[in-house]
């Protein structure tokens, strides 16, 4: 588990394919996008920026209802997900994976004008879109402090003038059941509007877990524990727009999340399971699966985690040149993960991470746009963040000993499969610790555009902010009969035992500047060029322990790691030729990073930044799709990155993890694909497409070494995926459709992590890809 566990996926497909499947604005032309990336509608061709824009409807079209499936079709991105509540977005080789409540994120999440950034709160599902938009690079001006390396902004569909409705279903394999749909169109008069959507999706595990547990501690009625990686979440939207006046419009928005899953399979590389093998793709035996384990660490084995927010955006077009936008927000999330880090039969390492933060935000901006020469916005955002992160851990004292040698010649496990212990009866001990966060920040921003001759542009911005932090500590550990002096494990592993006091920093004030300058040229009237340099920085960290000791200390120990600092430096093109039948990006780009932050796993399993020193990166991204005739398109792009850490850091020393790879970031990654339709009979038409995506081996630890002799990588990776449907009309009723879709269809085998907390016990776990899943959706539209 990454803080503690984490995944990796592929950056894949192009960055400009932003199409229905089967809907085109004229046979033969690519539809036009409008995004608002800067706080402005725009055409993608008129925004010097690296940026991928996808409309919903395309996303429906492939099937696309996660992050995970999302960044299958973004160059430079990757989207890790081992569960809903351990996500990991990773833009140009730079992870964003922290669940502590001290750590700010790299990249910035929003949904609909808010930040929902926040490791253990970021991951929604993506369904009833108008459109996503990708930024990559430093983009503090228009997305906050928290968008170091980039920015991922989601805008929910809005309510319709006139009545809508569609509905779907669908079976597939592994039990999988789903549904989705929205109802929209006012509500009684055409000035008040009305959109209520969801989304339910449930699929069993793909790794069977045999569990050792007796059936007499198992509460599960078949004795037996729900296979692993499986899917359970329910989402829900209500949005409500009134034009208050023709002037002012108010809406508002709630989203709401479950996510109940079975475990992750964090199967160990070291250790088999009773009459297995050591393949993370074969069956893995975590457990026991008992309600003791289960009482002290506050559930099964899975997870249960709920989101909610509320967002009131209110628009006022003061003039023709001026626009007001107000948005107000109240977000909070609360998670339980329950998981085997030992990846084994035995009651070793046992971990919960019980996680929650609630959010408050205001942002007020000005837009100005007079259509002349100058254009522009300016605002502030306040923002207001309590989190915390609870780690209940709990072993079997004699089992614990044994497996990490503390009896030579006995080893965790017997000949014959059974767990060993140094004691004659189990012992179960129970620790926990805990980190809290208090972040309260203040920003101001302005960003201008000059068209100072008819073809060339320049725009600055930038935005100040003000930080007040407070971070805090807590643990509570019981009395050892294998620790010298009785004292709890925890204290074993330097982190302290408070005696569950809360030990907290002094409140700490930051502040910083980050700039962007960009520079653009209209080449042609579809071509245009720019050139851009920006700041990023991930705010300064404030570690906070307890005093190592025999006895329960409520002395804090603060330890505050500096800000890193990103300048990002790009050349780019984005064209459209051909009377827009052939859209081609491209861009190269240079990253210098200064007090990287990188988390790295201490002696007691628990995941801690650390200063890795200087890092830079560099590298090539070109998408290109083609209408080869008005039924048939082809798309394809590639992407290189050479992300290094630094061999010294800037005083000269030699940096922690020198020479090596970022984790997660392939070096190639690449796809190609073709869709189509084609009509078949009277208001009936075929239609499909077919993708395929490759990526280069990764490494899964910043130490890109072997742990206890397992490789922490993935070589290189091809995957393909396939749709096919029929739609048609349905009289008065509308229209129907019927899809079938494969993933994986070549059902290959790779990981998406290794390594996680087991590794730093001796036990390094792998975590299996998904195999190949099909299904079939009916979906009727109105």
């Amino acid at each position: 588990m990454r803080s503690l566990c984490r995944t990796s996926l592929f950056a894949l497909l192009p960055g400009v394919f932003a199409l229905p499947a089967m809907a085109q604005d004229r046979p033969g032309f690519f539809e036009e996008i409008v995004v608002t990336a800067q706080k402005r509608e725009q055409a993608v061709l008129d925004v010097p920026i690296t940026l991928s824009a996808y409309s919903g409807d395309f996303l429906d079209s492939i099937g696309v209802e996660e992050f995970e499936r999302l960044s299958y079709y973004v160059p430079g991105l990757i989207v890790q997900e081992q569960s809903p509540n351990n996500p990991g977005f990773v833009i140009r080789g730079i992870t964003s994976d922290s669940g502590s409540a001290q750590i700010a994120p790299r990249v910035s999440i929003f949904q609909d004008g808010i930040d929902i950034s926040r490791s253990r709160g970021s991951i929604i599902e993506l369904y009833d879109l108008e459109r996503v938009e990708v930024l990559k690079g430093p983009q503090a001006t228009l997305f906050g402090t928290a968008a170091a390396i980039g920015a991922i902004s989601l805008i929910s569909a809005p309510p319709t003038d006139s009545f809508e409705a569609s509905a779907s279903v669908g079976v597939g394999n592994y039990d999988e059941r789903r549904s989705r749909g929205y109802i929209s169109g006012p509500l009684g008069s055409d000035r008040v509007r009305g959109r209520l959507s969801w989304l339910y999706r449930q699929r069993d595990g793909f790794i069977e877990n045999i569990d050792g547990a007796p059936e007499s501690q198992n509460p599960n009625p078949d004795g037996q524990a729900p296979n692993l990686n499986g899917k359970d979440t329910l989402a829900l939207r209500a949005y409500l727009s009134a034009d208050l006046t023709d002037q002012l419009m108010l809406d508002l928005i709630w989203n709401y999340q479950r996510d109940q899953p079975p475990g992750t399979a964090f199967k160990s590389g070291v250790f088999t399971p009773t009459g297995g093998d050591l393949s993370p793709f074969s069956f893995a035996e975590l457990g026991p699966f008992g309600s003791r384990r289960n009482d002290a660490l506050g559930g099964k084995l899975g997870l249960d985690r709920t989101v909610k927010s509320y967002t009131a955006r209110l628009t006022w077009d003061v003039s023709e040149a001026w626009q007001v936008t107000s948005i107000s927000n109240y977000r909070e999330f609360d998670s339980l993960e329950v998981f085997d880090a030992d990846g084994t039969a035995a009651l070793w390492l046992e971990f919960a991470e019980d996680a929650s933060g609630d959010q408050w935000s205001q942002e007020v901006r000005f837009n100005y746009d007079a259509g002349g020469d100058v254009t522009g916005f300016f605002g502030a955002t306040w923002f207001n963040e309590d989190g915390q992160q609870r780690v209940p851990f709990i072993t079997d004292e004699g089992v614990f000993a044994a497996c990490l040698g503390f009896a030579p010649g006995l080893p965790c496990f017997a000949p014959d499969g059974s767990v060993n212990s140094i004691l004659p009866a189990q012992v179960l001990h129970v620790d926990e610790f805990a980190n809290t966060g208090e972040t309260s920040a203040l920003s101001a921003y302005a960003d201008a555009s000059w068209q100072f001759t008819p073809r060339w542009r320049a725009t600055v911005g930038g935005r100040y902010v003000r930080e007040r932090k407070r971070s805090g500590f807590t643990s509570a550990g019981t009395p050892s009969l294998i620790a010298p002096g009785n004292q709890p494990l925890l204290s074993l592993f330097g982190l302290g035992n408070t005696g569950g006091v809360l030990v907290e920093s002094e409140r700490e004030t930051f502040t910083d500047f980050s700039p962007r300058f960009v520079l653009d040229f209209l080449a042609t009237d579809e071509m245009r060029l720019f050139a851009s340099v920006s700041k990023g920085r991930r705010s300064e960290v404030i570690n906070v322990g307890g005093v190592p000791g025999p006895a329960p200390s409520t002395v804090a120990i603060v330890d505050i790691l500096p800000a890193e600092k990103i300048w990002s430096y790009e050349l780019g093109m984005k064209t459209e030729l051909l009377e827009r039948r052939l859209q081609f990006d491209a861009g190269v780009f240079y990253q210098d990073y200064e007090n990287f932050q990188t988390s790295v796993f201490d002696n007691a399993g628990q995941l801690v930044s650390v200063n890795a020193g200087t890092a830079t990166n560099r590298g090539v991204e070109a998408a290109m799709r083609a209408i080869i005739t008005p039924n048939l398109d082809v798309f394809a792009n590639v992407g290189y990155i050479d992300a290094k850490f630094d061999d010294t850091d800037k005083d000269g020393n030699p940096a922690l993890f020198a020479g090596n790879r970022f984790r997660l970031q392939p070096e190639w990654s690449t796809a190609a694909g073709v869709r189509w339709n084609q009509p078949i009979a009277s208001g009936m038409e075929w239609f499909g497409s077919l993708a395929w995506s490759y990526r280069s081996s990764v490494f899964f630890e910043e130490d890109n070494a072997p742990v206890a002799g397992v490789d922490i990588r993935e070589d290189s990776v091809h995957l393909v995926d396939l749709r096919v449907g029929l739609t048609g009309a349905a009289g008065q009723l509308g229209a129907w459709t019927v899809t079938g879709y494969a993933s994986n269809l070549l059902n290959k085998n790779y990981l998406i992590d290794a390594g996680n907390t087991g590794a730093a016990f001796g036990t390094p776990t792998l975590i299996a890809g998904a195999p190949r899943f099909y299904g079939l959706e009916l979906k009727f539209d109105l």
